[in-house]
């Protein structure tokens, strides 16, 4: 059914632009058009997604739950954001080639102005050719003087057409070029700030207790200063990076985070929660991971729970913990 609705939406776009010339520009502009709509309805369903998650987890008597629903709520507002933004640049990458196709449209009107004038000069040619065999002398220099108008028109439009096609061919290649780039920067961009999110989503899903080989019992819940923190993380990263970005349109943005910090972070962490579970030990103060090419700040090191821990009571099916 996709694949039909694709290939009329394809067809509509060319018919659209039978007669005048330029499907296959009209078509690629279609695309870009349905490219950024199927990305704002993706950005949607995530939302949605989010939402009910976030309305189930409310009605889940699950305090765990809820806190990391509710950042991971938090943490979804700042992911739409990124994806707005990726929309837009995708709206004007769009609007990039119907200026092409505006430029080729004015070269077009200047052809087919040339083509008129040839032919309104080809027409006083036959017209002055049969006047010479019996039309009177004043007749003949009225056509002489209209085709040597005619001529000078044909090459005024003959000038014009050549302009317009060097003009056209150089602002192409700028736009083109222009426009392509910022795409690239974008979706680079992109890119790092979903590293971002999700590295953010990633370890506040750790911060929901291991339950294996533990007694309910003993579990208790106190992720919840770490889950704010992270999205706090998330948040002024992102804001860096589109500080970068406003300072130069083709700026470089920092290195992805390498595999091996991504697995000394995790390995960290759950270290961190065994050893607090197991021992009795609070999570409030205790070592980040290596922070990815900032300074490193004493709220690296430091975040408090508002509570000593909160216990699941009624959290796991039913069972009551203390």
């Amino acid at each position: 059914m996709e694949k039909a609705a694709k290939a009329v939406r394809r067809s509509s776009a060319r018919l659209l632009s039978f007669g005048a010339g330029h499907s296959d520009l009209n078509v690629l502009i279609s695309e870009l058009k349905d490219m950024r709509n199927s990305q704002k309805a993706y950005a949607n369903a995530q939302t949605s997604a989010c939402q009910d998650f976030l309305k189930w987890s409310t009605n889940a008597e699950n305090r765990a739950l809820q806190d990391v629903a509710n950042q991971l709520s938090e943490l979804n507002t700042l992911w739409t954001e990124v994806q707005r933004e990726f929309t837009d640049q995708l709206k004007e990458y769009r609007q990039t080639w119907e200026k092409v196709l505006e430029g080729e449209k004015h070269v077009n009107q200047s052809k087919n102005n040339l083509a008129a004038c040839d032919q309104r000069e080809n027409k006083i040619k036959r017209e002055l050719k049969k006047a010479y065999k019996k039309a009177p002398r004043s007749e003949l220099e009225a056509l002489e003087a209209k085709l040597s108008q005619a001529e000078q028109a044909k090459d005024f439009a003959q000038l014009e057409v050549d302009e317009r096609m060097r003009e056209n061919e150089a602002i192409k290649l700028i736009r083109i070029k222009e426009g392509l780039l910022k795409l690239s920067n974008s979706y680079i961009d992109f890119a790092h700030n979903t590293a971002v999110v999700f590295e953010s989503q990633r370890n506040i899903a750790l911060q929901l207790p291991d339950v294996h080989d533990q007694e309910l019992e003993d579990i208790k819940y106190t992720g919840s200063g770490a889950t704010k923190h992270y999205v706090m993380k998330a948040k002024d990263e992102i804001k860096k990076n589109k500080e970068r970005a406003a300072r130069s349109p083709y700026y470089e943005p920092p290195p992805p985070y390498s595999p091996t910090d991504n697995v000394t972070s995790d390995s960290s962490i759950n270290s961190s929660l065994n050893s607090s579970t197991n021992h009795g030990a609070s999570p409030r103060r205790r070592s980040l991971p290596p922070s990815h090419g900032r300074q490193i700040t004493a709220e690296d090191y430091e975040w408090k729970s508002d509570d000593d821990g909160e216990d699941l009571t009624g959290a796991m099916g039913g069972f009551h913990i203390s």
